[in-house]
């Protein structure tokens, strides 16, 4: 007998992004049939031969070519179409923000396309910027850009590559000379000041680079100035510093002295009694300046730091006493603290 197939797809049209569809094949019972699909984007699920009535799921992946693909899905002699639609050219333009010296020079952009049929351009936005080369392309691919040299100020053009917009910025083909260079300040703080020389037309800025530095006049000009600032004195174990200031591409140096030597002491009391039994926890408190570093030791076993063995600035040292064992005498032990500090503990004795 003659076996009669009809094969039919839900759904036979995609987007782009592609999806999951059914084949559904209807014929007689003892008729068998082979299933097979004509290009490699749609791929059948399942069994691709069987006999009788049945459906097959197939999958449509995703297309990313600017045009629309069609295939088929082969059934005997009966043929279904899948239709796909184009996908929008995607592009990432790397980078999108570059930077070129007074000199000038070529820099490299790169295009990355979504497809290799994916067209292109790229023209410059300013009349110091032209396109070298690859004005434009298809697919992926790189611009070579040439900046032009400039003796003026700091200045930004644009740059349009495959619809996107990249910002070129150079630097000032001014130039600065500063003296001294740097400035010793003693440890009690102090001011100074420097000589600023550059052609007349080109500005500057002048800003510190620590926040012990501050700028007490000069912060910006034109041509040949002066910048006054003032250093903040050194506080107790700082050790000795250095900090900058920048005047546009020049650097001056100041360093400073170390601060006082660190001072500790204690809180309200340094000792403390305890019973022999259950002997107990206490704390006290260390006091310094918060750049002073600290540790804290015991001189005996029974008398144990729980927490505050170390510290910066103010801190607390926690400890706990341990039960005068029976018929021990009176007992004394200390907490050492650096800074040559001692907390006194003095334990009662215990009973027989």
């Amino acid at each position: 007998m003659k076996c009669g197939i009809t094969a039919t797809a839900t759904p036979t049209s995609f987007s782009a992004a592609g999806g999951d569809g059914t084949l559904t094949v209807s014929t007689a019972r003892e008729c068998q049939w082979t299933a097979a699909a004509a290009g490699s984007w749609i791929q059948l699920g399942g069994s691709t031969q069987g006999q009788g009535e049945t459906t097959v799921p197939f999958k449509v992946a995703a297309n990313a070519d600017p045009s629309t693909r069609r295939g088929t899905i082969s059934v005997g002699d009966q043929q279904v179409g899948i239709t796909q639609d184009a996908a929008p050219c995607a592009f990432t333009v790397n980078p999108r923000s570059d930077s070129v010296s007074a000199d000038g020079g070529q820099k490299q952009i790169t295009v990355t396309a979504s497809s290799p049929q994916c067209s292109w351009t790229a023209r410059s936005n300013a009349d110091w910027l032209t396109i070298a080369d690859g004005a434009q392309g298809t697919g992926s691919g790189a611009v070579r850009y040439q900046a032009r040299a400039t003796t003026g100020p700091a200045r930004t053009g644009t740059l349009q590559v495959a619809g996107a917009t990249v910002s070129v910025a150079q630097t000032s083909g001014c130039r600065y000379t500063i003296s001294p260079a740097s400035q010793a300040i003693v440890t009690d703080g102090g001011s100074g000041s420097i000589s600023v020389n550059s052609d007349p037309g080109c500005s500057w800025t002048a800003a510190s680079q620590a926040p012990w530095i501050a700028i007490a006049g000069g912060s910006a000009g034109t041509g040949a100035g002066t910048v006054a600032f003032t250093v903040a004195a050194n506080a107790m174990g700082v050790p000795a510093r250095s900090g900058t200031i920048t005047v546009n591409d020049q650097t001056f140096t100041v360093s400073q002295a170390a601060g006082p030597p660190c001072v500790y002491r204690l809180g309200a009391s340094a000792s403390q009694e305890f019973p022999a039994l259950p002997g107990g926890a206490w704390s006290f408190a260390v006091l310094t300046a918060p750049a002073c570093g600290w540790t804290a030791s015991s001189n005996a076993a029974w008398v144990v730091i729980t927490s505050g063995a170390s510290g910066t600035g103010n801190g607390t040292v926690v400890f706990n006493v341990s039960p005068n064992p029976a018929g021990n005498p009176a007992r004394i032990a200390a907490i050492s603290v650096s800074g040559g500090l001692s907390f006194t503990i003095i334990q009662d004795a215990a009973l027989p």
